[in-house]
Parts: structure tokens; C-alpha cells; sequence
């Protein structure tokens, strides 16, 4: 199992996903640390929680992630923002929808800092509010849908390295989805071969 299948979507279309590229995820990441450096401070957490940004890109949909971890926890905090989006669209653009969902991601952050004991128990579905199943919110006059859930996509993905080494159904299983993903978006040639004009 892939992190990708660990953070469902909220659309339950089977369609393949892209990452989102790696720079803007840590764009994502530095916003937060500017935002809300001062508030995890306050945590007073030795060493200190970091924000690890992740993503998706479907045929239909945009997810966006932003945890909260800290090294030496197996749990973490996890925000997710989901949107509709049509790639044929000229309206709005990937860019906007991405930045919607990073604000819906701030905001969801914000209330969270509010009451930072949320960030620290264990059990978040004693936190009234707290959208804990796919919740719609309104940013800039858009539906952008939220959930929160205690995963730690930094274990994932150290599960996600220890399997691709160790298992070869697993690597197998992640080349075919990389390949049917890139059947999705329009890509730049491969180095070695010339554009079709």
C-alpha cells in the first residue's frame, strides 16, 4: 500500500493522480513556517514539530495536505483541503484552485492553534468542530472541502522506501501507477526526443 492510498480522496472516482511537484510543496511548507512559527513556539515541543506539505492532482479533483509532525511521535496532524477541477477548464486555473485549497489549509491551521492541546491528544473526535469527515468551507467565494486526521506522512513515506526496497509487488504496483498517471497530463518530452509540432 502506497502513501497515496493511505490519504483517501473525497471523490470516490478511480482515477489515477499526480504528485505535486516537489518545490511548490516546500513554497507550501515555508508559508506555513512563516505564518505559524510563533504559535508552534508556544508548544514549548523538544525537538520542535515541523509542517510537511503533500499532494495530488486527479483527473477531477485537487488534494492538498499539511501535517504538523514531530520527530519520535507516531501521530501526527494532518490537514487536508480537496477541490473539484476540470482540466479542459479555462476557469480557474490549477494555480488558483491549489491556493484556495492552501488557505482553506491555514485556516483549518488556525483554529487548530487556537486550542493547541488539539495538536497534542491523542483523540481528536472528543473536539467539537472539529472536521474529522470531508467538510465543506467556503474561500473566495469557492467550495473547498477540509478534513483533519492524526497520520504522519513521514511515516508513510518511510514505509512507502522500506517497501519499494523490499518488495518487488509493491515497486510493480507503483510503476504502473506512475505510467497511468502520466497518460493524464501533458508532459515535456523526454531528453533525447523532439516536441511534435
Amino acid at each position: 500500500m502506497n502513501t497515496e492510498q493511505l490519504h483517501l480522496r473525497r471523490k470516490g472516482t478511480d482515477s489515477r493522480s499526480s504528485a505535486l511537484p516537489s518545490d511548490y510543496l516546500r513554497m507550501v511548507e515555508e508559508v506555513f513556517v512563516t505564518n505559524f512559527s510563533e504559535q508552534v513556539s508556544k508548544l514549548a515541543l523538544n525537538p520542535a514539530p515541523a509542517f510537511v506539505a503533500g499532494g495530488e492532482v486527479y483527473a477531477d479533483e485537487i488534494v492538498v495536505r499539511v501535517a504538523l509532525v514531530q520527530e519520535g511521535r507516531l501521530a501526527g496532524t494532518t490537514v487536508h483541503a480537496s477541490s473539484d477541477f476540470d482540466p479542459q477548464a479555462s476557469s480557474p486555473k490549477i494555480e488558483d484552485l491549489l491556493s484556495l485549497c492552501v488557505d482553506a489549509l491555514g485556516e483549518v491551521f488556525g483554529g487548530l492553534f487556537e486550542t493547541p492541546d488539539v495538536l497534542l491528544t491523542a483523540s481528536m473526535a472528543e473536539i467539537a468542530g472539529l472536521p474529522l469527515e470531508w467538510t465543506q468551507i467556503d474561500v473566495s467565494k469557492r467550495k473547498i472541502f477540509v478534513r483533519v486526521d492524526k497520520t504522519n506522512p513521514v511515516l508513510d513515506s518511510a514505509a512507502d522506501e522500506w517497501l519499494a526496497k523490499h518488495d518487488p509487488e509493491h515497486a510493480r504496483g507503483v510503476r504502473e501507477s506512475d505510467e497511468a498517471a502520466e497518460q493524464l497530463f501533458v508532459l515535456p518530452p523526454k531528453a533525447g526526443k523532439k516536441p511534435l509540432h
